[in-house]
């Protein structure tokens, strides 16, 4: 299929495939995210740890991070894409990721390298935030991304109509 065929094409049947395409992507992200605490668990358990105890170590909150900050990036993306005429929606979704998600996932991490034992309402707090890491980095980041995918060869485009102008 070639990119005239794709573009023209029906929306509803391109906004599938981009949101299909973008779901796709994320969930390589989340595997590549998440692999370092696979291994982990399995040197947990190994070495005779239960396979919670990923719970009591910092690794959980700095995936955390990791995933909020992937989102952001992800939103940013796709608004430079997509170009829309206002940019509050997504300083808005920024604003909540960053107070609601990173400073947080931060916050844990830095309790659990300064606190010795940790305590389990720290530990429930390190795996609810990484819970809503995936969850925010999911729907925020396929929505976006798919944004990125659908305007992004138009970007190109414009660019090109811009060089050839002058």
């Amino acid at each position: 299929m070639d990119k005239e065929t794709f573009i023209v094409g029906n929306a509803e049947e391109t906004y599938q495939t981009h949101q299909k395409a973008a779901l796709y992507a994320l969930l390589a992200d989340l595997l590549f995210i998440v692999l370092p605490l696979v291994v982990i668990s399995i040197v947990d358990v190994s070495v005779g740890r239960s396979l919670f105890a990923i719970i009591e170590s910092p690794e959980l909150s700095f995936g955390s991070a990791v995933l909020f900050g992937q989102t952001i990036i992800k939103v940013v993306t796709g608004f430079a894409h997509s170009k829309p005429t206002g940019a509050e929606q997504p300083v808005f979704i920024i604003a909540l990721i960053i107070v609601f998600g990173l400073v947080p996932s931060l916050v844990v991490l830095a309790l659990l390298l300064s606190i010795t034992p940790i305590p389990y309402e720290l530990q429930l707090a390190q795996a609810f935030i990484f819970s809503l890491g995936i969850v925010v980095f999911l729907f925020f980041g396929v929505n976006w991304h798919a944004l990125s995918l659908r305007y992004g060869g138009k970007q190109l485009d414009r660019h090109t109509d811009l060089l050839s102008s002058k």
